[in-house]
């Protein structure tokens, strides 16, 4: 082997603004008590009731006082469970709080110093607490607790701190509790009543003395210690609509007869106590013998006594099935039933106008009740009363025995914004709308009689508050819904009953400024009016960022313009994906997943430099282990759903972390819970002398598939063999261990090292032993060893268990298997060899196995496959029916700045050397910044006569670089 030549060269620049630890900002350091206010004694958690318990609930709260004299200082701290909107004299401040698992809660403060001013000054906070499961939150009950003070010259001090006493509050009734959540991961859309709103209740002037006395908490206990937010305020950047596309007028070939049922429970712990079965009927009238074409989405149902076919799935309509209907003349038996699919079930039935049709429940052209639907019932009554019941119900079913049916009246429609935005009709486009057109733009009425929709496109997805501020709008329904998908006529957006992201506001005044409660996740952005009577005037719409608020740091360029746009595809999804935690996408989930977390850490490395959030990330991630003692795969969140390689892979995420910080405190704090979690592994490993895993653990333990083995989640079947005794599954455990000797030496625990450092030795002889294959020249998958897929192979690699003769069998057999990423060659369509997500740990294995041009070929394959479907950012999986922003996607933006531009860490934590070493097999050029503590690694290098030249080297002042010779 040759020996590695190094030039030793100390590079001054710019010197970065944070230099402690010797490289690193410390996050262990303490609060700083003047910005940072410590709650005092005299502040108590309060509510509107000393309950705060309940799903939705959204309560609002005052405090005014009288400032006399100048201001010296104002801050203003607090938290609530789970959110809260603050305003200081009718102006919005910011929302929060980070999310938190109710032991560790974070609170937020803020000065609100230029808010105030001489005379009455009024502070009011909005909370909504979920109380429902969401894949960020964990219920708990409602209430808020803050503190504070308004230091004058004169040296008075005016008190903020929560009491009952001071504190004035009143539910809020404008909010419908139970409106639908926005994705079976995600908590509640905004119906809002404008007429059950508090007019101005945010305002100065707005006279509070009818509202009740905050009620302080009976149990005060409910939450952990507070301590101070660790990360910034999210972006609150506000930006335009960049492009939209032509209004269009609804026009209504159809009546909609619809109703709801709450059905609370479903996406809850407690869910098998219930039954999802839900019977309704209603008699329909004909004044003839016809046939119509009516839009349903869910269920069976029968007319007549006679079951309906299900009938075609609409191509443009989401979440409609148009089914023919034989209706005789009179009265018509209509009986369905449904297995509820979402936490509202929204029946609704599109029925052609003109046809003379009545529903009606009674079978009265005049009744005011429209449908009859059964109750909701626990499991156990279900199964004694309905279960066996013959279907159809005859139209004499009573249903006494389960205390009969639920009339619902003309006025209790459903209100599902999503639904209906998808089953609205239009008007061809008559009038061209433009961003800077679109701002005091008129709707007449007569060019839009039944109200218009409007759709923007934001370009790839953000996060953040829509706000829109419209005149003419008294008795109109103004939907918002938002998605990341369109219909292949472009007009519609694609919803999904898992998947349904609207808001939806009924106006009973002339004018309405409005945003949401909490950020939405979306590209594109429909804004509907139905309803209206007057000309409207859209003052206002515009969209408030909601993201981590990163500054691009990092950059990249090089010979190839292919490469250089999947760098800037990275960097993009990873700002789109950092608020306040790392998420898995913007839209339907904001969930903080273990093995995206570790992906998005290290493309944040490369684009942004950021430490905190990561930090942040890890902290919640020690709170999370649960009795298995095993990190959950998605926190906070109720359950106990772990995935476990990813929580081994968590391992690897601590051990990244201390590399580039020198954090040991994060380390130790976590210690106990890196070391629990790894103990479940250790006794699935001990069950055999090797230590060997079985990725069908699950099976034996008779535990939910989805615990299990993730792997490589969307490769074409029958690749790689993922039954048994595993390579992979095997080798990551060999690099969570080889990760936590690492860690434990960094934090002095010499007996942990050494444990697992046994372990390390035992795995390191029998993988090799047990999964090489010597006629292939490769690892096996399994020890049944029919297939051998390159992750077997580069995972081998990546635990260092290849030695230099087999590592050149293995380079031949991995760049054979990865010619291509696509089965077909050219496209997805027939399946991947590697997904997206799981490029992060092949592409490290193929740089690692010195596979520069296999490397670079899958980069250009898959993601110039997406960059070519029009993507902006990475796709969750090679095909464009999922999310479309998806970080996990993203390391290709690392190791194009890692192996490109060259930088590396050789003696990390100590990041002051650096070791310049590039690896690519076709870019003649390359030039960019990689982020470090003390500022930026500048490199740029060319081609001369097939030697690389180095143009620029730059690093901070203090940093040693070494470079490599090739």
């Amino acid at each position: 082997m040759k020996r590695r030549k190094f030039l030793h060269l100390t590079v001054g620049g710019a010197v970065g603004s944070i230099v402690i630890n010797n490289q690193t900002a410390d996050t262990s350091a303490l609060v700083n008590v003047q910005t940072h206010p410590t709650r005092t004694v005299e502040a108590k958690f309060i509510w509107y009731d000393n309950q705060g318990l309940g799903r939705n609930l959204y309560g609002l709260f005052r405090k005014s006082f009288q400032i006399q004299g100048n201001i010296k200082s104002a801050l203003f701290s607090l938290f609530a469970d789970t959110s809260y909107q603050l305003f200081v004299n009718g102006e919005f401040v910011e929302f929060g709080p980070v999310r938190f698992d109710p032991r560790f809660p974070l609170y937020d403060t803020h000065d609100i110093t230029r808010y105030l001013r001489p005379g009455k000054n009024v502070i009011a906070v909005q909370v909504n607490y979920f109380g429902h499961k969401t894949f960020k939150s964990i219920p708990a009950r409602a209430g808020w607790i803050s503190w504070g003070t308004v230091e004058l010259d004169s040296g008075k001090i005016i008190s903020l701190h929560t009491e009952g006493e001071s504190w004035r509050t009143k539910p809020d009734g404008a909010h419908w509790r139970y409106a639908s959540k926005t994705s079976f991961a995600l908590n509640t859309a905004d119906l809002f009543d404008q007429s059950r709103e508090e007019l101005n209740w945010k305002d100065i002037d707005f006279q509070d003395n009818q509202w009740s006395k905050a009620v302080e908490l009976a149990k005060q206990e409910t939450w952990g210690a507070l301590a101070p937010r660790s990360i910034p305020y999210m972006s609150g950047k506000i930006i335009s609509i960049p492009a939209l596309a032509n209004p269009l007028a609804l026009k209504k070939f159809e009546y909609w007869y619809s109703f709801s049922v709450p059905i609370p429970h479903f996406h809850e712990e407690n869910k098998a106590e219930f039954s999802n079965f839900i019977a309704f009927t209603t008699w329909i009238y004909s004044p003839i013998d016809q046939v119509i074409t009516a839009g349903v989405f869910w269920g069976e149902s029968w007319l007549n006594g006679k079951e309906i076919p299900r009938g075609v799935e609409s191509v443009n309509q989401s979440m409609r099935i148009n089914q023919r209907w034989e209706l005789r003349q009179g009265w018509n038996h209509l009986f369905g039933k449904v297995g509820a699919y979402y936490d509202i079930l929204h029946q609704y039935f599109a029925i052609p106008q003109n046809k003379g049709i009545i529903f009606s429940a009674d079978k009265n052209p005049n009744s005011v009740y429209t449908f009859k639907h059964s109750p909701v019932l626990k499991a156990a009554a279900f199964e004694k009363h309905l279960k066996d019941k013959p279907l159809p119900y005859s139209s004499e079913e009573t249903l006494d025995e389960i205390g009969g049916w639920v009339l619902v009246t003309k006025d209790e429609k459903a209100h599902s914004p999503c639904r209906e935005t998808s089953w609205d009709n239009y008007g061809e486009p008559f009038e061209t709308l433009t961003p800077e057109t679109l701002q005091g733009h008129v709707f007449r009425l007569r060019d839009y009689p039944h109200g218009f929709s409007l759709l923007m496109d934001m370009g790839h997805m953000h996060l953040g508050f829509p706000r829109i501020q419209l005149e003419g709008v008294r008795g109109a329904i103004i939907d918002l819904t938002y998605s990341e998908h369109l219909n292949p006529d472009k007009v519609h957006l694609r919803h999904t009953h898992f998947y349904s992201s609207g808001d939806r506001v009924l106006c009973s005044r002339d004018t309405v400024d409005w945003f949401p409660s909490h950020p939405r996740g979306m590209r594109y952005f429909k804004l509907t009016l139905r309803n209206t009577t007057a000309d409207v005037t859209l003052k206002s719409v515009s969209l408030r960022l909601a993201n981590y608020p990163v500054e691009s740091k990092g950059w990249f360029r090089c010979s190839d313009p292919l490469l250089n746009q999947i760098w800037l595809m990275g960097q993009r999804t990873q700002a789109a994906n950092m608020e306040d935690a790392f998420v898995d996408t913007p839209g339907r989930e904001r969930g903080m997943y273990g093995r995206d977390t570790i992906i998005q850490y290290y493309v944040n490395l490369a684009t942004f430099g950021d430490q905190a959030l990561m930090q942040r990330c890890l902290e919640l991630y020690g709170q999370s282990p649960d009795a298995t003692g095993k990190f959950r795969a998605v926190y906070p969140n109720t359950g106990d759903y772990t995935i476990a390689d990813f929580a081994l892979n968590m391992v690897e995420g601590y051990c990244a972390y201390y590399k580039h910080t020198n954090d040991t405190h994060r380390i130790q704090t976590d210690w106990e819970a890196i070391m629990k979690n790894l103990q479940w592994f250790h006794n699935l490993a001990d069950e055999r002398n090797d230590l060997l895993l079985d990725v069908q653990w699950h099976i034996r333990q008779n535990i939910d598939p989805n615990y299990g083995f993730f792997g490589d989640p969307d490769i074409v079947k029958n690749y790689m063999d993922n039954t048994g005794i595993h390579c992979v599954f095997s080798c990551t455990y060999l690099i969570a261990l080889q990760n936590a000797v690492v860690l434990a030496q960094a934090i002095g625990k010499t007996q942990d090292a050494q444990a697992l450092q046994k372990r390390v030795n035992i795995l390191t002889r029998t993988i090799p032993e047990s999964f090489w294959n010597s006629q292939k020249g490769c690892f096996s998958d399994n020890l049944k060893r029919t297939t051998h897929s390159a992750h077997a192979s580069l995972f081998a690699v990546r635990a260092g268990l290849v030695n230099a003769t087999q590592l050149e069998s293995i380079r031949k057999h991995v760049a054979h298997e990865l010619r291509s990423l696509f089965v077909n060659g050219f496209d997805p369509s027939d399946g991947v060899f590697v997904s997206p997500s799981f490029a992060f740990y092949m592409l490290d294995g193929l740089y690692q196995a010195g596979l520069a041009a296999t490397a670079e070929n899958l980069m250009r394959q898959g993601w110039g496959w997406a960059l070519a479907q029009g993507l902006k950012t990475c796709p969750e999986y090679f095909s464009l029916a999922l999310s479309q922003s998806h970080a996990w996607s993203a390391s290709p933006t690392y190791y194009l700045s890692k192996y490109v531009l060259g930088v590396h860490f050789p003696k990390a934590p100590n990041l002051d050397v650096v070791e310049i070493r590039v690896q690519t097999d076709s870019i003649t050029q390359a030039e960019g910044a990689f982020p470090h503590p003390k500022g930026l690694i500048e490199v740029k290098w060319h081609t001369e006569n097939g030697k690389r030249v180095f143009d620029t080297v730059k690093a901070p002042q203090g940093v040693q670089i070494l470079l490599r010779q090739s």
